[in-house]
């Protein structure tokens, strides 16, 4: 196995595909035509939509293989800026002027993507401290937090705080059952593919088909895993073609490459322009609503992925003075 020698720009790529992937799916679910939402066409690409979440848990957890596996690298740092990650996640959701209603700390207790992520890099930092076995520990958290996802659904501790993470049931969007799997899976592929173009990249791409296209039988508690499972093929699939063609078109996808460097400022910026900034009385999702044609949302998603591009061109530009 070969270790990185310099980082892996196809990856601020595949990032960048990916937040503009999210812009499009939140702009869509929230501007486009409630009657167009029922269609058959928009049922089957919801499915693509939710192949965008997976890819930024995979490349977290690739990423943090691919920057450890020459040498370990200090916990304390990474650490810090996931508890950030964490705080960012529970602010975006907190209602300030009803928090102390029942509803109101439902809401603030309410696990999102962020939340998964952070932990899911928690996980990762923890099983590096086993040395040259943390790809076992990893893989048997990756066992734990996929086959355990049925049973995951009925856990109740009577702590809100904590239920919010076993499943959906309570009223979180994301929950760590399966999808901390997916970065774990991210991180077990850095130990198959040192993200070069070559026979372990086409050994990854083949895999990944097997996993999005066949149905294996799994024994594991909840029947088989079919949700994580395809998805994560498609995934790894689309790592390997963007790792091959990253090269050709670095001219021209400079932009995304930037959209994947600041990717978690992208996230908060056009999910706050969406919900939280009043224009003029009331932020874009109720003052447009669900109402407009697809013409229009693509335009909206332009204009949200735009501004949101330049205040990531700004922040890294300060970040360079700095």
């Amino acid at each position: 196995m070969s270790f990185p020698s310099k980082r892996l720009l196809w990856l601020d790529l595949f990032r960048g595909l990916a937040v503009l992937g999210m812009v499009w799916t939140h702009s869509a679910n929230t501007f486009l035509d409630a009657r167009l939402q029922h269609t058959a066409w928009y049922h089957e690409l919801t499915y693509y939509h939710g192949l965008i979440a997976p890819a930024f848990f995979w490349i977290a957890g690739f990423v943090r293989a691919h920057v450890t596996s020459a040498a370990p690298k200090p916990a304390l740092p990474a650490l810090k800026r996931l508890l950030m990650v964490l705080l960012i996640g529970y602010l975006m959701y907190v209602p300030w002027l009803d928090l102390f209603h029942a509803q109101g700390w439902r809401a603030a207790c309410t696990v999102n993507v962020l939340h998964c992520l952070a932990i899911s890099g928690m996980l990762m930092l923890l099983a590096e401290r086993f040395g040259r076995w943390r790809q076992v520990v990893v893989a048997m958290m990756l066992v734990f937090f996929v086959g355990l996802q049925k049973s995951a659904e009925s856990w109740h501790t009577g702590v809100l705080l904590i239920d919010q993470y076993f499943n959906r049931n309570q009223g979180s969007l994301f929950a760590l059952f399966p999808w901390v799997g997916f970065g774990l899976a991210g991180f077990l592929t850095r130990w198959l593919w040192d993200g070069k173009v070559g026979r372990q990249a086409a050994v990854v791409f083949i895999l990944g088909a097997l996993l999005a296209f066949a149905q294996p039988y799994s024994p594991w508690p909840g029947g088989q895993p079919e949700f994580f499972l395809e998805r994560l093929g498609w995934v790894m699939m689309a790592a390997v073609l963007v790792a091959c063609v990253a090269d050709r078109l670095s001219a021209a996808t400079g932009w995304l490459r930037l959209a994947g460097r600041e990717s978690l400022l992208l996230y908060v910026v056009h999910l706050l322009l969406i919900h939280a900034v009043p224009l003029p009385r009331l932020p874009l999702q109720f003052l447009i609503g669900m109402t407009q044609p697809l013409w229009v949302v693509f335009w909206i998603f332009v204009g949200l992925f735009v501004v949101s591009l330049g205040l990531g061109w700004y922040n890294e530009r300060r970040k360079i003075r700095r």
